[in-house]
């Protein structure tokens, strides 16, 4: 006996299954009450967003008035979970914040769902005015806490995580003082970021919160892991761990690259907050250090020249309202954070079992057939999508510009050694390989 293998979505809303209704309403049980389910993840910037469609028919009416009309109902938890039966799982947590109805011949009820984060890091605008009278300094940690007990949210456990290289990087840093007026929480992590040259990134998977990740390209200690074999069946994607996985046939619908050249104090971050681009290194004696132009974009290297005017920003301060007493790579990782988000890579595809569960700051690997080199791009955003009996997955990823070169090699290194193991590459290659690395390999073998 044989199946259709596709991908699968479930969505309950306060506990009712409402891709096969199980509620006590007057709907037909075992029947879907949703469709074409949108989930969008973005890298920075904003929070989860998500979409649905729900029957239009009366009954389907009924219900979904049901759900308006109870208190209880409106302000739980919508859950979207994205699953092939035996294989990874990738479940996305959301709340109701608005519908739009279309009445005529084409009824369409459509409802909008963000993160439960949009509620709660940004409702409030405070003012800090904080300094570390110690001489001690205060680390990003220290101060992230200190700053969820102004806004309230010192009871929130884990509304703010840390990858394992964050948390290292972070013992180097330590801030003097931070000063904001009319801010909201959510900026405020955003900030504390930016001034360690990380990103803050708002999650949903399983639980939602803001995580906070280092750059890729200079981490040369976090192990990528594999977005095929390390989750098992039935499991999701740890969202503070990075998630490698390979592109090739059976995988690509579509896919283009492009590099767009950014013009100086212009940066390539996509953040809520605004600061002064990281200046150039230094030398050992403290001296800007310049390249010789070799084409327009390298002109301004020029400028760095010495004049009565002070280069830079004023008293060491990377923002007007956070000072650093120490923070000695900060300029490497912004500047780091920018190179990384020279070149743009988008592709959709049909939603393969290997691809469940990509999310941003992920890396894309795409070898080459040779294989003797391979591109590694980093994970800005991706969009779920449900429509016609099957779900896409859209990518948009970067990295720095030059092909041939990954950002980080050792685990570059794994990944390629890992598709020749499987014929994925090289002189062994084949198609058959391709398919069974897209469906077959995560999916439970019985």
């Amino acid at each position: 006996m044989s199946f259709l293998i596709q991908a699968r979505v479930r969505v309950t809303w306060a506990g009712i299954n409402l891709s096969s209704y199980d509620g006590d309403q007057d709907f037909p049980q075992g029947q879907p009450v949703v469709y074409d389910v949108d989930v969008n993840l973005q890298g920075e910037t904003q929070g989860p967003t998500g979409s649905m469609k729900w029957d239009p028919t009366g009954p389907g009416m009924a219900l979904y008035e049901s759900f308006l009309s109870s208190p209880e109902k409106m302000a739980a938890q919508i859950k979207v979970d994205i699953f092939y039966p035996g294989g990874k799982t990738v479940p996305f947590i959301f709340v109701w914040t608005g519908q739009t109805v279309s009445y005529g011949n084409d009824m369409i009820i459509s409802i909008r769902m963000q993160s439960e984060l949009a509620g709660l890091v940004n409702s409030n605008q405070r003012s800090i005015a904080e300094t570390d009278v110690s001489g001690k300094g205060l680390s990003p940690v220290d101060m992230i806490q200190a700053v969820q007990k102004k806004y309230a949210l010192g009871g929130e456990k884990g509304i703010v995580g840390f990858t394992k290289k964050f948390q290292e990087d972070a013992k180097k840093v330590k801030f003097a003082t931070n000063y904001a007026l009319d801010t909201t929480f959510g900026a405020q992590i955003s900030n504390i970021a930016q001034q360690t040259g990380s990103m803050a990134y708002a999650n949903n998977i399983g639980l939602s919160n803001i995580i906070l990740y280092t750059p890729y390209s200079i981490d040369k200690v976090t192990e990528v892991k594999n977005g095929v074999t390390d989750i098992p069946p039935g499991g999701s994607p740890d969202p503070q761990e990075r998630y490698g996985y390979l592109l090739g046939p059976s995988i690509i619908q579509t896919i283009s690259r492009s590099v767009d050249w950014k013009p100086p104090q212009q940066t390539n971050s996509d953040s809520p907050n605004t600061q002064t681009r990281a200046l150039p290194p230094r030398d050992q004696f403290g001296r800007f250090t310049k390249k010789a132009p070799a084409k327009p974009q390298d002109q301004t290297t020029g400028s760095l020249d010495p004049t009565p005017a002070p280069l830079g920003t004023s008293n060491g301060r990377s923002t007007p309202g956070i000072g650093n007493q120490e923070n000695p790579e900060q300029v490497q990782n912004q500047n780091a954070l920018n190179e990384e988000k020279s070149s743009t890579l988008t592709m959709s595809t049909y939603l393969t079992p290997a691809l469940v569960g990509v999310k941003p700051h992920d890396i894309l690997y795409i070898p080459s057939y040779k294989g003797d080199y391979v591109e590694d791009w980093i994970v800005q955003s991706v969009d779920y999508s449900q429509a016609d009996g099957k779900v896409d997955v859209g990518i948009q990823a970067t990295r720095i510009y030059g092909v041939g070169d990954p950002m980080n090699q050792n685990n570059a290194d794994k990944f390629l050694a890992y598709a020749k193991s499987i014929n994925l590459i090289g002189p062994n290659a084949t198609l058959e390989s391709w398919d069974k690395y897209a469906w077959v390999y995560p999916l439970q073998q019985t």
